[in-house]
């Protein structure tokens, strides 16, 4: 599994996270029916259809016509829908979704390119759509969007991480790290759709995201329509440094906007060009990005980087311009250029910030301009848990900055270190230009001082015991990862911390324990203590994960072997095995409650959230230490 800590480690310069793991994927998405020679498929109104293959990207797999009362239509070549969202985990090539309304089938010709061709169908969604009643709003004067609840109902599906780098907050997944970029795409859609018709095709779209590709929400911040239209795509708060599912390897710090149409031959109308510079001005302009500007970030992968790799991206970008694609077509990459400009007119100020992590500290560093009054130092607020503003003035040397912004000079960056404890939620840093314009630098939520656990969450409860008990201080400053795996060496280290770190009787005969590894005690005192067996008798496995079993049974040694009065409800614990009466006793003291009422998942590995709620159950259960003496962090 991808772990945060691997790219944190060097995010002090740039805190640019970007990596997409697999959990942002829906287990289970449609696999498709295999096509043949000019199948035609569906009965009945479709939405549309899209193909899924094994072999080339950048070759036309298949042709597709939409068919009508008044037959077939033209033939659209299909190519891979390359570099969106998150990479298929099982290879397959996917197309993009081949929307026409008003069609009654679509008729498949593979071109033989491909192997195991398969089409998915995307059902037609209309429902009732009054142009006139659409629901907007008007974050600047001029602005108009129109809300996401005029086009779907379906809310984005509750993923544990979007990408490292963001947590679950509210409705959809938010950058920790801030909004960084804007990256334009087109749909690859029909250009003569009608206004009734949009809603239609944005379902289909986000069908074709969810259901077939398996991700978790329509992949687009927001789409616009042909006359200009700015529709809300992707749910969460619209000023929010919401995480995008667009663009393979750069998706965490970056805004998607797609315009409802293909352009590779057909110019957008002016309109859909302003309502792009328009809504790309504001966006950039709350978070403090310069449109022409360019930011250096870490990428997850693709065409033009390795995973891990920092790339220099325009602030404003096609989505060419980091993927080996088409998108977003030849006539609407022509207008990227005019955009940017016609952008940075609304964005008064601009700046960047990158903080620092401790247990008790946060050390911002950064730097603010204004572009209509260069030379003018910049007011820089920070705002501690909505407390009262320490203001900075942005007049220190930052060096770098001279050379891209030359006409700004160099002394406008700033420093300040702030204190934090564990009741410590949230960090707001912005900067104000001089007509007033506020930008957010940063704002950071915290809990427990992590920026990646949010206080719903099921695990929240253990985070916080572990971290108030001094039982650890995460895998980075900063960062607790609760959806990382845990090791059976990194489990060893925890339940001997738990246990105030009793002395070893002797060396354990695991061959496959490294002398003087960060493990070695915790594993000869588990070891000599009856709690571990190990894996074999002459090795513990340190690197393999924990599973909901083997965690059971350690915890239940833990305390004594005390046995339970009857059997679990766990339909998958099997009877005689030897977690069997560790997860029922468990279960009886309250501490095991299982994935759902029937199911225990005995097989499952356990996450770094997992095992901090089941040692702070632990230690609140005072029936679970009537055999063992309890720690010093057991409430009794």
């Amino acid at each position: 599994m991808i772990r945060r800590r691997r790219i944190v480690q060097l995010a002090a310069a740039v805190p640019a996270l970007s990596l997409t793991p697999w959990l942002n994927r829906m287990a289970g998405a449609v696999d498709g029916d295999p096509v043949g020679p000019g199948e035609t498929v569906g009965a009945g109104e479709l939405a549309g259809v899209s193909l899924s293959w094994i072999g080339e990207r950048h070759e036309v797999v298949a042709t597709v016509q939409a068919g009508h009362e008044g037959g077939w239509g033209p033939g659209i070549e299909v190519r891979a829908d390359h570099g969106h969202g998150p990479a298929d985990p099982d290879g397959r090539q996917h197309g993009p979704p081949i929307l026409v309304p008003g069609a009654s089938a679509y008729r498949i010709v593979p071109t033989g390119m491909a192997r195991d061709l398969r089409a998915h169908t995307i059902p037609a969604s209309r429902g009732p759509l009054t142009l006139s009643a659409l629901s907007t709003v008007e974050p600047v004067p001029g602005l108009e969007i129109i809300e996401r609840s005029n086009w779907t109902a379906v809310a984005r599906r509750d993923t544990y991480d979007c990408v490292i780098g963001s947590s679950v907050l509210g409705a959809g997944c938010r950058s920790d790290v801030g909004l960084r970029h804007a990256i334009v795409h087109h749909t690859v859609s029909v250009n003569d759709y009608e206004p009734d018709e949009v809603a239609m095709l944005l379902r289909g779209i986000q069908t074709y995201h969810m259901h077939t590709r398996g991700w978790d929400d329509i992949a687009y911040s927001f789409v616009i329509d042909r006359w200009g239209g700015i529709w809300q795509a992707r749910e969460g708060d619209i000023t929010e440094p919401i995480t995008g599912g667009h663009t393979t390897g750069l998706n965490a710090e970056s805004v998607g906007v797609a315009v409802l149409g293909t352009f590779t031959a057909e110019s957008p109308h002016p309109a859909v060009i302003d309502s792009l510079s328009r809504l790309l001005g504001w966006k950039l302009s709350i978070h403090g990005v310069d449109p022409l500007g360019t930011t250096s970030v870490r990428s997850a992968g693709g065409d033009y980087a390795a995973p891990g790799e920092m790339v220099t991206v325009r602030n404003i970008a096609g989505h060419r311009e980091h993927q080996n694609t088409t998108c977003p077509g030849d006539l609407l990459s022509a207008t990227v250029d005019g955009i940017r400009a016609d952008a940075a007119e609304l964005v008064p100020i601009f700046g960047h910030l990158r903080p620092t992590y401790s247990l008790d500290s946060v050390v911002i560093e950064g730097w603010a301009i204004d572009r209509f009054d260069p030379d003018h130092s910049v007011e820089v607020e920070v705002v501690v848990d909505g407390g009262s503003p320490v203001v900075l003035i942005a007049d220190e040397h930052e060096e770098g900055l001279d050379a891209d912004y030359a006409e700004a000079g160099a002394a406008h960056g700033f420093s300040h270190t702030i204190t934090i404890d564990l009741a410590t939620t949230s960090i707001l840093v912005s900067a104000t230009a001089a007509d007033g314009r506020v930008a957010t630098l940063m704002n950071l939520t915290l809990f427990a001082t992590f920026i990646d656990v949010e206080p719903q969450r099921f695990f929240a409860p253990g985070v916080w015991f572990l971290r108030e008990k001094g039982l650890t201080t995460g895998t980075l400053p900063g960062l607790f990862e609760p959806m990382d795996l845990v090791t059976r060496a990194q489990m060893a280290t925890f339940l001997h911390r738990f246990m105030d770190l009793p002395a070893a009787t002797g060396d354990a005969p695991f061959v496959d324990v490294v002398p003087g590894s960060f493990y070695e005690e915790a594993v000869n005192w588990l070891h000599g203590s009856g709690i571990t067996t190990g894996t074999s008798p002459a090795e513990f496995s340190p690197e393999a994960f924990v599973t909901r079993a083997q965690m059971a049974t350690f915890l239940w040694r833990l305390c004594g072997e005390i046995a339970p009065s009857g059997a679990s409800p766990f339909a998958d614990v099997v009877p005689g095995k030897y977690y069997a009466d560790p997860v029922a006793w468990l279960h009886e003291i309250g501490v095991a409650t299982g994935l759902t009422p029937r199911i225990f998942a005995p097989d499952h590995p356990v996450t770094r959230g997992e095992k901090a709620i089941f040692l702070q159950r632990l230690a609140t259960t005072p029936a679970a230490w009537a055999v063992v003496e309890p720690p010093s962090s057991v409430e009794t």
